[in-house]
């Protein structure tokens, strides 16, 4: 989708451990050149060893992707294609420590970055009832508001310090700890902390900026929030044209394969 050819420049807004990034650069070989922009520190350090037997070919930011305009102008490139995985890496959820997944029990910290200040302990035990109902809210967490106020009284007791303080709370809550529940409302924690939503409308208002003229972008999202946001955006930026009238999703061998990708949508845009 992103038509990936030998001298070009290419930009992977959201590295994780280099998937995307090293199939960029054999596809490009042996003269395309890669900006990639990691946020997370301990994903930066395993891509930059990962891509590191690419030279200079490869130029890694540690660095969130909102900060890809600012870089490529100072840089003085544009890009012929960006690409933009939305979705939580593995390593995030298996060995950040960050209080990503509920099946661990970790701080409640859930932040990318270590320079953000907010964490999701800090949510839970500091925002006010209201404002706690909003991020419930903006996240699609059932009886968000009745949550948060049970949330309000049980933090007078005992703070909330790990994620299995949470899901207590879940459990207590809604008399479950369904899989899709848990994952809705500690995605929305998440969300909240890292300003997710935020940054997205920010790098997708820029981007167009530094893409050449029949550049693509390719965009994959793994929740309804992220893809409303991405879809509204392709379809009302007059900069851009969609190449696809559908989302590209996975097949169920690919599902079978990759469970986690079951939730993806693929969306890909051409700058006019």
């Amino acid at each position: 989708m992103l038509q990936v050819t030998k001298d070009k420049v290419y930009v992977d807004g959201t590295v994780g451990m280099g998937g995307h990034s090293e199939a960029i650069l054999e596809r490009s070989s042996p003269t395309g050149v890669l900006y990639g922009f990691e946020w997370n520190e301990p994903s930066f350090e395993l891509a930059k060893k990962r891509l590191s037997k690419y030279g200079n070919r490869v130029k890694l930011f540690n660095k969130s992707f909102i900060y890809i305009k600012d870089v490529l102008e100072k840089e003085g490139v544009l890009a012929d294609g960006i690409v933009l995985d939305l979705g939580l890496s593995s390593f995030l959820l298996e060995h950040s420590g960050r209080g990503f997944s509920f099946q661990k029990d970790e701080p409640l910290d859930m932040r990318m970055n270590l320079e953000t200040e907010i964490t999701a302990e800090k949510i839970l035990n500091t925002y006010d009832v209201k404002r706690l109902a909003q991020v419930f809210l903006k996240g699609e967490v059932p009886s968000a508001i009745r949550f948060a106020q049970f949330i309000g009284e049980k933090r007078k007791r005992k703070s909330f310090k790990t994620t299995q303080d949470l899901v207590e709370a879940v459990k207590e809550f809604y008399k479950t700890t369904r899989k899709s529940l848990l994952a809705v409302i500690f995605q929305s924690l998440r969300i909240e902390v890292n300003e997710e939503l935020k940054n997205l409308e920010k790098v997708l208002n820029e981007v167009p900026e530094v893409l050449k003229p029949g550049g693509r972008i390719a965009i994959i999202s793994f929740h309804s929030l992220e893809d409303r946001v991405v879809k509204n955006w392709f379809k009302s930026d007059p900069r851009l044209k969609p190449v696809l009238k559908k989302p590209v999703v996975p097949t169920l061998e690919e599902i079978k394969r990759n469970p986690r990708a079951r939730s993806a949508k693929l969306r890909v845009g051409e700058r006019i």
